[in-house]
């Protein structure tokens, strides 16, 4: 099979495999004995094939050799993979800690048996009246950023 794309089809590709690269990475160095790792060499691999390519798009800018190997280049990393893992690394703590932080609240604001009838009665889906508790704590990042989030030194409310 044979697949024609455009030179910036291309770049797009090279961009794609880098963020997949940089995140499989990251997750088989960080937790090496899952199948993490077997899909960061497969990414490695793949990124080196496609590379090969670079010179009949014109990008030989985008590759560097690496004891022999093409590699995406440092710059392109730094300057373009880098930035895009960044933000979706601070979208996702920023969601995922407004939606720990709401369920946590909300847990609290509810006895056992509520939250019971509540997911009986909503088919287990809590997004409408969670919607609140995660607001607040969006407005909050977006405002504040993290500076005025802080441990609490004394005991934290009992669940109802």
């Amino acid at each position: 099979m044979k697949i024609n794309i455009t030179k910036e089809q291309y770049r797009d590709l090279v961009t794609m495999s880098g963020i997949a690269n940089s995140v499989f990475g990251v997750l088989g160095d960080a937790m090496p004995d899952t199948d993490y790792k077997k899909c960061s060499n497969k990414m490695e691999k793949l990124e080196e094939y496609f590379l090969q390519y670079a010179g009949d798009f014109g990008c030989e800018e985008l590759v560097q050799d690496h004891e022999g190997s093409n590699i995406l280049n440092d710059e392109v990393y730094e300057e373009q993979i880098f930035p895009i893992i960044d933000d979706y690394d601070e979208f996702n703590l920023h969601e995922s800690l407004a939606n720990k932080l709401a369920w946590r609240d909300f847990e609290n604001d509810h006895s056992a048996k509520e939250l019971k009838e509540m997911e009986a009665k909503n088919g287990g889906y809590f997004g409408v009246p969670l919607y609140d508790y995660e607001k607040k704590y969006w407005d909050e990042f977006e405002k504040y950023g993290y500076d005025r989030l802080w441990i609490q030194k004394e005991k934290a409310p009992a669940k109802k």
